[in-house]
């Protein structure tokens, strides 16, 4: 029997993300650093391979305790004591990021589950409306279907635990596109109560600690460097690659997403759209802190083909995820975004025969083309409108 929604928050409530929420996020800040750090230690394909499916784990912890934290109703006191044991466990994961495919892949594997099946199972008893109930009972299926995987992967060494490390994130991110079904069941998206404003406010967050990694990654690589000449040409080039990358998802983008959503009655679909599109934008901001750090450390010789990939991969990625999201949830062409993704790889194929710090200006120019064409593309539909 389903309890009553003595946890559950008002659907139509407007309270803000709140402190205990930060302070939780503040775990992944650790974790985004380890992730960066494990690929510029092994800047190989099978080190972003590992990367990535890292992060997948990463990003899962983080995105089902948001929306469980969305859910419910986080003055009370059972909820905050879920968010800071899910919050404890997560730390020893993240902790052990670095040594995943080493020695410590069973703490990884042990502190993930713990935390995905384990906060799924308190949400049951949270007293849940009927359809949310039942989406949560099929987030624990699918988790118990890609748990032998990850449980298996901890017994083997690096090369077979990336194949089935792999083959569960591939389970637990398909389950998450879409959005849990199973034979004869499926999310009633109008049923569940989910603010949608206050989920993409949480995704803004956390896409904004991501963007901290890339200032962090910055800043050590100039503390690190300071005798080079050339080291005020390359720090300067990365903030602007930082700052550009924020202007064209937070100046205006946002908001239009937002307004968006005033509009549906269903916010559950664009919510999972979001989501899976989230995961992209952060693996291309973990892209650009690497390359930013192997810029910054030898600008001056010709950067090696992993080095350019790293560089340029990062602002395809952005670029392509803003596009599609651009295009699904506002149901608009981006054709700046297409044509910064051709300026980047045309870019990209000459700067093999460049210093490193010209590869980094090659990736940052068409970030900058991409916010000054949506400004003066924003400028225009509002005087339009205004008509």
């Amino acid at each position: 029997m389903i309890r009553a929604r003595s946890l559950m928050r008002s659907a139509t409530s407007g309270d803000p993300v709140t402190r205990l929420e930060l302070f939780f996020d503040l775990v992944f800040v650790f974790a985004l650093w380890q992730l960066s750090h494990h690929l510029l230690e092994h800047p190989s394909w099978v080190g972003a391979g590992e990367t990535f499916v890292l992060l997948l784990a990463v990003y899962k912890v983080w995105v089902y305790t948001s929306w469980s934290a969305t859910l419910l109703d986080t003055s009370r006191l059972e909820v905050q004591w879920m968010l800071l044991i899910v919050m404890l466990v997560t730390l020893f994961m993240n902790a052990s990021l670095g040594e995943a495919f080493d020695a410590f892949g069973w703490l990884f594997a042990a502190s993930y589950l713990l935390a995905q099946l384990g906060r799924g199972a308190l949400m049951l008893t949270t007293g849940l409306d009927r359809t949310t109930h039942n989406h949560f009972v099929r987030t624990l299926i699918w988790g118990c279907m890609s748990a032998p995987f990850w449980i298996a992967g901890a017994f083997f060494g690096p090369e077979l635990r990336l194949v089935f490390w792999a083959v569960a994130a591939a389970i637990d991110l398909g389950g998450h596109m879409l959005a849990h079904r199973l034979p004869g069941q499926r999310t009633e998206g109008r049923r569940v109560p989910l603010p949608g404003e206050r989920i993409f406010e949480r995704f803004g967050l956390f896409y904004l600690i991501a963007l901290g990694e890339t200032i962090l990654s910055t800043g050590q690589g100039i503390a690190g460097n300071l005798d080079d000449p050339l080291i005020l040409v390359t720090g300067t080039m990365s903030l602007a690659g930082s700052v550009a990358i924020w202007w064209c998802y937070f100046q205006g983008l946002e908001q239009e997403i937002l307004r968006k959503l005033d509009a549906v009655d269903d916010q559950f679909r664009p919510g999972i759209l979001a989501g899976n599109i989230l995961v992209v934008l952060l693996a291309g901001l973990i892209l650009v802190a690497v390359g930013d750090r192997l810029v910054i450390s030898d600008p001056g010789t010709r950067p090696d083909l992993s080095t350019v990939l790293l560089v340029y991969s990062g602002p395809v990625l952005f670029l392509a995820a803003r596009g599609f999201l651009i295009r699904q949830v506002l149901g608009r062409r981006a054709p700046s975004d297409l044509a910064g993704i051709g300026a980047l790889v045309v870019l990209g194929c000459l700067s093999v025969f460049l210093p490193a710090f010209l590869a980094a200006m090659g990736a940052v120019l068409p970030l900058i083309g991409v916010a000054a064409y949506d400004t003066l593309d924003r400028r225009r539909r509002i005087q339009r409108a205004a008509r």
